[in-house]
């Protein structure tokens, strides 16, 4: 299959860089492996940033 000139000029370059921001994303942890999509936010216990 032939890409248009557009996709070679720009388009494949921005979806190379969506690519790596999402394979950060989950190598972050910040992306459900089971289902691709953003993780839920873990909560932070109570007491975690008190001082005594």
């Amino acid at each position: 299959m032939a890409h248009t000139p557009d996709w070679s000029d720009g388009l494949h370059a921005l979806a190379e860089a969506d690519e790596r921001t999402w394979l950060d994303q989950w190598a972050r942890g910040l992306i459900n492996p089971n289902t691709l999509e953003p993780a839920a936010p873990t909560p932070v216990p109570a007491l975690a940033g008190a001082t005594r």
